[in-house]
C-alpha cells in the first residue's frame, strides 16, 4: 500500500484478476490491509470488507458463468480512499475500482445457453446480479446493454434503458444512486414493487453510496463509492 501524503488518498497498488479466478484473494485482502491503516470504526472496516466480497463475488460469477468462453477475460482491481474531501468531518470516500476488457463471442454464449440443459437466461433477481448482467453485456458491446430488461409483476422493467447512452461516442452509464431513485419513485407500481423489495434486502445496496457502471467501445469500468463519517 501506498499513501500520497499531499492529496490525502491511500492507494492500493493495481492487482490483476484473469479467467481462472487468480487476484480475487490478492485484492480482498488488499481491501483488509487498507482497512487496517485507516482511523474508522470496526464496523466501517467490516462494511469494507462486504463490499469487496459482494463486488469480487460478482466478478466470480461472471468467469464461472462464462466458463471457457471467458479465457480471455481481464481485470484491473484497486482501491482508493480520500480524506482530504471531507474536510469539515473526519472519515472519508472509500471507491472499489474494476475495469475489465474481454474478447467473447456473445452470440455464441447465448446459443449455449438456449440449447443447455438448467437454460441459465433467466431474468436476474437482485441488485449485484443486475450490475452483473449489465458488466456482462457491456463486455460484448454497449449497444447488447440496450436489450437487457427484467420481469416484475407481469411487467417488463428495462434497467439498461435506465442509464444514460451517448450514441455518438457508443458510451454507456449506469449509476446504482438513480436507478435506486427511479425504482423508489414507482414502488407503488405491481411492476416495479419487487425491484424495491429486492434494493431494500440488498447488502451492497443499503452499504455503498452509489455504484457506477461505464461502458465504452472497449471497456468495462465498475466503481463502488461508500462515503464513511466518524
Amino acid at each position: 500500500m501506498t499513501y500520497n501524503k499531499e492529496l490525502d488518498i491511500k492507494d492500493i497498488e493495481h492487482i490483476n484478476i484473469d479467467s481462472q479466478g487468480g487476484g480475487i484473494e490478492e485484492a480482498l485482502e488488499s481491501v483488509e490491509d487498507l482497512a487496517k491503516n485507516l482511523d474508522i470504526s470496526a464496523k466501517d472496516k467490516f462494511h469494507m470488507r462486504l463490499l469487496a466480497e459482494e463486488t469480487l463475488g460478482m466478478i466470480k460469477a461472471i468467469i464461472s458463468e462464462n466458463d471457457s468462453e471467458s479465457g480471455d477475460f481481464k481485470a484491473d482491481f484497486w482501491t482508493e480512499w480520500n480524506s482530504q474531501i471531507l474536510t469539515w468531518k473526519k472519515g472519508g470516500i472509500f471507491k472499489i475500482f474494476i475495469k475489465a476488457d474481454a474478447e467473447v463471442d456473445y452470440e455464441q454464449r447465448r446459443e449455449l445457453i438456449a440449447v443447455s440443459s438448467n437454460k441459465k437466461n433467466i431474468a436476474p433477481r437482485g441488485v449485484m446480479e443486475k450490475v452483473r448482467e449489465l458488466v456482462e453485456a457491456g463486455l460484448h458491446g454497449v449497444n447488447e446493454i440496450l436489450k437487457i430488461q427484467t420481469e416484475y409483476g407481469g411487467g417488463a422493467i428495462n434497467y439498461g434503458l435506465l442509464g444514460a447512452m451517448d450514441v455518438q461516442q457508443m458510451m454507456y452509464s449506469w449509476s446504482m444512486s438513480k436507478y435506486k431513485n427511479q425504482v423508489k419513485d414507482n414502488k407503488n407500481n405491481l411492476a416495479w414493487e419487487e425491484a424495491w423489495d429486492e434494493l431494500e434486502k440488498s447488502i451492497i445496496a443499503n452499504i455503498a453510496d452509489d455504484i457506477q457502471v461505464g461502458v465504452n467501445a472497449s471497456q468495462v469500468e465498475i466503481v463502488v463509492i461508500k462515503e464513511f463519517l466518524n
